[in-house]
C-alpha cells in the first residue's frame, strides 16, 4: 500500500472519529440515568411496591436475615425523585400511596428513616427554606412539632414526617446510636454505623424541614460516632483541602467499623462503606451543631483512610458479615462524604467521575445497576442506589467548607 494510500485511509477514520465523537462525561451520565429511571418505573407493581428486601444470610450465624417490607419502595421513590421524577408522577403518587396504607411507620430504623426521606422529598424538600438558618430557627423553636405558620408542606405530609421523626428519636439507643431497633436481639453491640447513618440523615432532612430534632438528639449521636472511629491509624497525606492547612499536612486514616469492639470480630472490621457512613455522619452532626475540634479531627482522619484505600471498584477493607461487601452502599455514602465535604478529590482522586464511569461501565441494557453483594432485589436497590450517586443527591445548592 502507497504512502498516499495510507494518508487517505488517516484522514477517512480521522473524519470517521470526529464525526462520531464519543458523549462527554455529563451526557452520558444523563443517559444512564434516563435509562435506570425507565428500569425503575416498569418494575414498580400497585400492590407490592418494588417488593421487599431481604438479607442474603444470618447476623453472628443465626437467626434469620431481617426482611424490609417497605424499605426498597421508599428508597426508590426517593432516588426517582432526585434523578427529576415528577412528584405528580402516576407511578410516585401510587408508591406514596402504597407506602401510607401499608408502611406509614415502620418497625426499623432503616425503613423509618428513608421513608422519612421519601416523604420529605415529595412534600416538597427541594424547595423548602432552611428552617435550621436566622429568624426560621426560632419559629421552629418555638413550634416545636407544630408545624410553622406559613410552611410549604401539606399538613397530611408534615404530620408523617413528625411521626416518623419521633419515633426515629425513640430508637436512638443509650450510647447516642441507632440498631435496628431499641433492645435488638441480635448479637454485636446495641447501635452500629450503618443504622445510624440513615437515622442521621433522616433527622438532618426533618431538621432542615422545620422539624425542632433537639439538639441533644445530635449530641449524643457525635458522642457515639466519635467513640466508634479507631482510636489511631497510621499518618498518611491530607487527603482532602483544609482552607488555611499546611501543604504537607498529615492526619491518622482512622476508619470505622459496622459496630466497635463487638463480640462479633467481622462487625468489628474497618471499610470504605462503614468509614464513609461515619464520615457522613459526622458532616450532618457539624451542620446541626457546628464544628468542635475533636469532630474536624475525626472527619479529616476518616477522609485520610478513604484516601490511602480509595477505589470505586469494591468496597474497600475486610469483607463484612453477610455474604458481600454492599458496593454501591459505600459508594452513596462516598457521595454523601465528597459531596457535604464539597470536595471534588479524596486523596487525589476525583471520587465522581471515577465512581460515575464505573457505573455507566456495568449498566446493564435494561438500565438496571446490579449490585450482586446487597439485598434483595440486587437490580432494583442497585439502581436506586447508583441514581442517588451519579444524581448526587446531597450536592449543596450553595455555600462552601
Amino acid at each position: 500500500m502507497g504512502s498516499l494510500s495510507r494518508r487517505i485511509i488517516l484522514v477517512v477514520l480521522a473524519l470517521a472519529c470526529f464525526g462520531h465523537a464519543a458523549p462527554s462525561f455529563e451526557t452520558s451520565v444523563n443517559t444512564g440515568v434516563q435509562r435506570g429511571v425507565a428500569f425503575l418505573l416498569k418494575e414498580f407493581d400497585k400492590k407490592k411496591g418494588w417488593g421487599g428486601a431481604l438479607g442474603t444470610g444470618t447476623y453472628g450465624n443465626k437467626g434469620r436475615a431481617y426482611p424490609y417490607a417497605g424499605g426498597p419502595t421508599a428508597i426508590i421513590c426517593y432516588a426517582l425523585m432526585k434523578a427529576g421524577v415528577p412528584r405528580d408522577h402516576k407511578t410516585l403518587k401510587r408508591a406514596l400511596s402504597f407506602l401510607r396504607t401499608r408502611h406509614r411507620l415502620p418497625g426499623v430504623t432503616y425503613e423509618m428513616a428513608v421513608v422519612l426521606m421519601a416523604v420529605a422529598e415529595y412534600a416538597g424538600a427541594k424547595t423548602c427554606p432552611d428552617y435550621r438558618q436566622g429568624d426560621r430557627r426560632v419559629l421552629r423553636t418555638l413550634h416545636r412539632f407544630k408545624k410553622p405558620r406559613g410552611h410549604p408542606f401539606k399538613t397530611t405530609y408534615w404530620t408523617w414526617l413528625v411521626d416518623l421523626t419521633k419515633k426515629l428519636m425513640v430508637f436512638q439507643a443509650k450510647n447516642g446510636g441507632w440498631r435496628y431497633y431499641p433492645n435488638d436481639f441480635h448479637s454485636g453491640g446495641t447501635a452500629d454505623t450503618s443504622s445510624t447513618q440513615f437515622a442521621l440523615l433522616a433527622l438532618s432532612i426533618a431538621s432542615r424541614c422545620g422539624v425542632a430534632v433537639p439538639n441533644e438528639v445530635f449530641r449524643r449521636a457525635r458522642t457515639y460516632l466519635l467513640k466508634a472511629q479507631r482510636e489511631n491509624g497510621p499518618l498518611v497525606a491530607r487527603a482532602i483541602h483544609v482552607p488555611g492547612g499546611a501543604a504537607n499536612a498529615v492526619d491518622e486514616a482512622r476508619p470505622f467499623p459496622y459496630i466497635a469492639r463487638s463480640n462479633v470480630l467481622p462487625y468489628r472490621r474497618a471499610s470504605g462503606g462503614m468509614t464513609a457512613a461515619g464520615v457522613a455522619s459526622l458532616l450532618l452532626v457539624h451542620d446541626e451543631l457546628g464544628a468542635t475540634p475533636e469532630t474536624e479531627k475525626a472527619i479529616r482522619d476518616g477522609f485520610a483512610w478513604m484516601g490511602r484505600y480509595f477505589t470505586v471498584r469494591v468496597n474497600p477493607g475486610y469483607a463484612p458479615f453477610l455474604d458481600g461487601s454492599y458496593h454501591f452502599v459505600w459508594l452513596y455514602a462516598l457521595e454523601r462524604c465528597g459531596d457535604l465535604a464539597r470536595r471534588e478529590l479524596i486523596g487525589g482522586r476525583s471520587w465522581f467521575p471515577e465512581g460515575g464511569r464505573y457505573l455507566l461501565e456495568i449498566q446493564r441494557e435494561d438500565g438496571a445497576f446490579v449490585d450482586p453483594t446487597c439485598m434483595n432485589p440486587k437490580d432494583r436497590l442497585g439502581t436506586a442506589l447508583a441514581l442517588l450517586f451519579l444524581t448526587r443527591a446531597h450536592k449543596p445548592v450553595s455555600g462552601s467548607r
